[in-house]
């Protein structure tokens, strides 16, 4: 520990541009990390949040939740489950549209949102997705769609957005109203799994796979992790660069401390622990500076950066930084004390 601190005193500017170079790294994965988190959060954690296991839905090569038409009939001929009722509507408020997700599910049923406050959803009732509270809506504020009036009732407690448009619940009741004749159903949900008394013409799907076909939420996903996965192994490459250079810049050093009886294990130590001193500065303040940025973002712009994620990634970045010591290590115990002294012609 000695010998690793007292060099990163002596060589400051040194070590201060290999903890800015970590600090960086740390500060773009946390960003992208974020980004995707937030546009998941934003496109699906209606479906995310739900308490749903399994999906009994119309059958069909993508189980899109969206697409799948249920008539009463086919509810019937499940047994248990609790329906589920889905539309993309556009609904007018103050002469202004607005896009929304309609969800109608059961209020007696566990898959029915928490809200702020317990509620009980009278007919043409809504309980609203908290974004829409952040954009000025209020309980008792009113949409209009379908020649109905639709109230908001009171806000989720957790968001529930659905293809990046806030989702709003109401009741069974009020969806069998407003459709009529026309009534039919997106799904049945069941807490767990459900694989008996099924009809030919319907499946059932697990959550990951309806969440998987949500639209656009695989390919948003997809690239953006890849992005992240690109930029950890080109952290490990940059790192090793680095550290294995500054090796090559010591082993004079090295190997005298090794003619005067230095074991290879200390040398080692004592340069894991510099290693391991930069990269946990340079990821705490990569950490500062991340959350410095997202108190600069626009409200709008989907961003979620969960403790979990920052500890997931914040540890990987500090596994690469030591796999990238790897290659100094070999360095180190290669190094012959002759031959860096100058014994050795």
């Amino acid at each position: 520990m000695f010998l690793a601190w007292k060099e990163i005193r002596y060589a400051k500017m040194k070590f201060l541009l290999i903890t800015g170079i970590i600090t960086l790294i740390t500060s773009l994965v946390l960003s992208i990390s974020g980004l995707a988190n937030g546009l998941s959060v934003d496109n699906a954690s209606a479906i995310k949040n739900m308490t749903a296991g399994t999906f009994v839905v119309e059958k069909s090569d993508q189980h899109q939740l969206e697409r799948s038409m249920m008539t009463p009939v086919d509810i019937d001929a499940v047994k248990g489950g609790s329906p589920l009722g889905l539309k993309m509507v556009e609904m007018i408020h103050d002469g202004e549209a607005v896009n929304i997700s309609l969800f109608a599910l059961d209020p007696e049923s566990s898959f029915m949102p928490a809200g702020e406050k317990s509620v009980k959803l009278a007919p043409y009732e809504i309980l609203a997705d908290p974004a829409l509270k952040k954009e000025g809506y209020k309980p008792g504020d009113t949409f209009t769609y379908g020649e109905k009036t639709w109230i908001i009732q009171g806000f989720t407690e957790q968001r529930f957005s659905y293809g990046h448009t806030p989702a709003v619940f109401t009741s069974l009741e009020t969806w069998k109203d407003f459709q009529g004749e026309d009534l039919s159903y997106q799904a049945l949900l069941f807490t767990d799994n459900k694989e008996d008394d099924i009809p030919p013409n319907l499946d059932a799907a697990a959550k990951e796979d309806i969440l998987s076909n949500v639209p656009g939420y695989s390919a948003e996903q997809g690239s953006l992790k890849m992005m992240v996965i690109f930029l950890l192994i080109i952290s490990a490459i940059v790192l090793a660069t680095f550290f294995y250079v500054m090796t090559l810049q010591k082993l004079h050093q090295y190997g005298v401390l090794k003619a005067i009886g230095a074991k290879a294990g200390i040398l080692l130590s004592a340069l894991f622990l510099q290693i391991s001193i930069l990269s946990i500065f340079g990821i705490l303040t990569g950490n500062t500076l991340t959350y410095g940025l997202t108190q600069l973002i626009p409200g709008d712009v989907p961003f979620e950066l969960s403790s979990r994620m920052i500890l997931l990634n914040s540890g990987l970045i500090l596994a690469m930084a030591w796999v990238g010591s790897l290659l100094s290590f070999r360095s180190i115990m290669k190094v012959d004390p002759l031959e860096a002294i100058g014994g050795v012609k």
